[in-house]
């Protein structure tokens, strides 16, 4: 299971490719992709990953605040069964599961 607040979440995708975070959190990588879309957190391009191992210049993009809290907890479930699907409940602060 990966539980960070959106800010750590979005460090880390910023620091690493989501195969290797959901390789190293035991998730799925599109669940790491769909609870970054879920909560307005900016994920890498295509092609950003190669440019970094070709020694190239590349600038993460700043984590919007403006609808999300950088604090608000994300939850994402371990990959098994089915793959997940984005469960959307009321912005009161709670915690959101993306489940495998």
């Amino acid at each position: 299971m990966l539980k960070m607040t959106r800010a750590e979440l979005h460090g880390l995708v910023w620091s690493k490719p989501m195969t290797e975070i959901a390789r190293l959190h035991g998730v799925r990588d599109q669940h790491v992709a769909q609870a970054c879309d879920a909560h307005d957190i900016a994920r890498p391009r295509a092609g950003h990953w190669q440019r970094v191992e070709h020694g190239k210049t590349v600038e993460a993009v700043a984590l919007d605040n403006k609808n999300n809290s950088p604090e608000a907890i994300i939850i994402i479930d371990p990959a098994v069964g089915r793959p997940g699907r984005v469960k959307r409940g009321h912005d009161d602060g709670e915690s959101k599961r993306y489940a495998a």
